[in-house]
């Protein structure tokens, strides 16, 4: 990648204790494309990088490519702490509860939206998750058109969270730039302002709740309790702020790529249509669409001196897990960029993680996908990538579409 005089004055000095061979200038911010979606265009990191390898961008940090070290680092918060999770890393800011939060006190925080997210809940509300999206379906259907990633991908998912933490959807409209901001700005100012913003909403939600609380989930984050004692305002505001943050971006990135895939593979579209009803066969494609489609990445702060893949890292190191290519490595997958809905190990993907802060969403993600399957391919079952168009996409701490315009033939 070649480096202009302004971007290297931004460079990060490189460690002592770094090897030059394992030094590149690669920016997760700005992967070259070279024509192909994000994710693939992010595989060129198994093909041309060393396993572990370190970036003198965004502050300088390394990074690990490989679904063996990038688990084990999910696994062991005891050597890679959560303290900091996004990139570019910035200790100034709060830390986002209870994602930015180590065991123990995590596995404490945690257990009160993981009751609220049981699979049992999740099932009971798959009637109305369903009715949502053959509503917004319906809406666009006969112009056949539509901008898929802001009339549906952020619209079905977004509005089943915020129905969860009983917010106006209505709201949307302002929360949903904030946390774009936070979650895909690349820049610490950037981010440290979208957090500001979030809290600043967050606040008197979270006070009526603390006042008067009811049976929604941002009630029960708010109120939980830590050691015993119900947590302080702050830390209920952080809470409320992470909850909003999972709910509205991360699923709706991901039906993007997986409705872009399907949109350019009909031979794939028409398997899928052709056992719409087999919900075993669905949930073994959708294992096999997200592990071809991850979109997440997430760091660590090294804890004590550590070796790993036989790279020595420091204490208080920042490690980036591209957990996006764990699903991708050609060492757990024969063929890994190829979809196949009968893979054996479709579900060896880190989508959600791994490890104390396995994403407790997952199973709401999983049924919404379905869903969404079921009624889009009832309803559109022919569909593409609208002629005269290219789809935006971004990468980072989230790979993403911005934009991608579908056609179908109109009723």
């Amino acid at each position: 990648m070649e480096t202009t005089v302004a971007a290297a004055a931004a460079l990060a000095p490189v460690p002592a204790h770094v090897p030059g061979s394992l030094v590149r200038d690669f920016d997760m911010f700005a992967v070259p494309r070279n024509g192909a979606d994000a994710i693939t265009s992010m595989a060129q990191l198994h093909r041309d990088y060393p396993d572990i390898f370190w970036t003198p961008r965004n502050g300088g940090h390394w990074i690990a490519t490989r679904a063996e070290h990038i688990e084990a680092m999910l696994r062991d918060n005891h050597r890679f702490s959560s303290r900091r999770v996004f990139l570019p890393r910035d200790d100034s800011v709060p830390q986002a509860i209870p994602l930015e939060i180590d065991a123990p006190l995590h596995n404490e925080l945690r257990k009160p939206i993981a009751r609220a997210l049981f699979p049992k809940v999740i099932e009971g509300m798959a009637s109305n998750v369903r009715e949502l999206a053959v509503e917004l379906i319906e809406s666009f259907l006969d112009r056949g058109e539509c901008e898929f990633v802001s009339e549906f991908a952020t619209v079905m998912p977004i509005y089943i969270f915020l129905d969860l933490i009983d917010i106006p959807r209505t709201d949307r409209e302002r929360l949903l730039p904030l946390a774009a901001d936070f979650i895909k700005g690349g820049t610490a100012k950037l981010r440290a302002s979208a957090q500001q913003g979030l809290f600043d909403y967050v606040r008197e939600v979270v006070r009526a709740r603390r006042d008067n609380p009811g049976e929604d989930l941002g009630s029960i984050v708010v109120n939980c309790t830590a050691a015993g004692d119900r947590i302080g305002e702050d830390d209920a505001i952080a809470y409320m702020t992470n909850t909003l943050l999972a709910g509205l971006d991360t699923i709706a990135s991901a039906l993007s790529y997986i409705t872009w895939f399907l949109a350019e593979n009909p031979g794939h579209r028409r398997q899928l249509i052709d056992r719409i009803d087999d919900e075993a066969f669905l949930r073994r494609a959708i294992e096999e669409l997200f592990r071809r489609f991850s979109i997440g990445n997430s760091a660590r702060v090294v804890v004590g001196d550590v070796e790993v893949g036989g790279v020595s890292l420091r204490d208080d190191d920042f490690i980036v897990l591209a957990m996006s290519l764990a699903g991708l490595d050609e060492r757990n997958h024969a063929c890994p960029m190829h979809v196949d809905f009968q893979r054996e190990n479709s579900n060896r993907h880190l989508q959600f993680g791994a490890g104390p802060h396995t994403c407790p969403g997952a199973t709401l993600a999983r049924r919404e996908t379905l869903i969404f399957l079921q009624e889009w391919l009832r309803l559109i079952p022919d569909f593409g990538v609208k002629p005269g168009t290219e789809p935006e996409q971004i990468t980072g701490v989230v790979c993403s579409f911005e934009r991608l315009e579908l056609v179908w033939p109109a009723a």
